[in-house]
């Protein structure tokens, strides 16, 4: 008899539990938009745990990027953002050290004047390339960097206004991202630029998602599943799906590359993990200054 009432008790809960499903669960997402590659990789990662039922929402308005790490931090409205890897924002989120653009921010190509493309065609010594003058917003990270490897350079106030400043002269070359710069040489071609087609600036930096302290559940879910679609080769795919076109163009292979250091890059990035960065010997040769 008691055992048959333990039956009837589990085939209850049974049944009770299919009548009431588990709920989705709402991530709330900043600094993507829905059909971009963070979302995808988002998306991909969260499919590895599909008992929890994520789902991805946006918010429907622009938030800088510190004041929404600090909504994260504090849990009002945001849950997941990425953004680069800085000891700053460490201490204020949680970030999935998994660096999602395999270092791409960090290799940087020169947009410069038309009439200028030969500027760095003739291999330079060291010194002979920090004669030129680069370009870049005061406030950027990427102009500290700059600084900390001797490099001069010329700052200014204004995003937009950088491209007037390289059109008249002011500084020598503009070092954008690879990802940055195709879409802003069709933008701002008419003042005379183009893609510099020599040499190639490299210093290592990482992209990560980012959680609040507390999401230990978000945290562990997006980490577990980031490293599933590594090693079964599906972030790969989707990183090459969206970049691997534009690595191509940039023909690496015939570029001088320029490598520099980054003090300012978190001590705990995994640098060592090669399969997680751009395997630069598939696209380079061993010309390195």
């Amino acid at each position: 008899m008691k055992f048959r009432i333990i039956g009837l008790v589990v085939a209850l809960l049974l049944v009770l539990l299919s009548a009431h499903p588990v709920k989705a669960k709402d991530v709330v997402m900043s600094g993507a938009e829905r059909s971009d590659y963070f979302t995808q990789a988002l998306s991909l990662a969260l499919s590895y745990a599909p008992e929890k039922q994520y789902q991805i929402k946006f918010i429907n308005f622009d938030v800088p990027k510190l004041r929404a790490l600090k909504l994260i931090a504090n849990h009002e409205g945001i849950d997941v953002i990425p953004a680069g890897a800085t000891v700053e924002r460490q201490e204020l989120v949680n970030p999935i050290r998994l660096p999602l653009l395999k270092g791409l921010f960090g290799w940087r190509v020169p947009l410069i004047l038309e009439k200028n493309k030969d500027m760095f065609f003739q291999k330079q010594t060291d010194v002979e390339f920090k004669q030129h003058i680069a370009g870049q917003l005061y406030t950027w990270s990427d102009t500290k960097i700059l600084e900390s490897n001797g490099i001069k350079v010329l700052k200014g106030s204004k995003f937009l206004g950088l491209f007037t400043m390289l059109e008249k002269e002011r500084f020598d070359y503009f070092p954008r991202s690879m990802l940055e710069v195709e879409g802003e040489y069709h933008r701002f071609k008419h003042h005379g630029i183009i893609i510099e087609p020599n040499i190639i600036l490299h210093y290592p930096t990482a992209y990560y998602f980012y959680v609040s302290k507390q999401n230990v559940e978000l945290h562990n879910d997006i980490r577990n599943g980031l490293e599933l679609a590594i090693d079964d080769g599906r972030l790969n795919t989707l990183f090459k799906q969206h970049f691997g076109d534009i690595i191509t163009r940039i023909n690496l292979k015939n570029r001088r590359l320029i490598e520099l250091n980054n003090p300012f890059l978190p001590p705990d990035v995994p640098l060592n993990r090669k399969e997680l960065w751009l395997d630069v010997e598939q696209y380079i040769d061993n010309n390195v200054n």
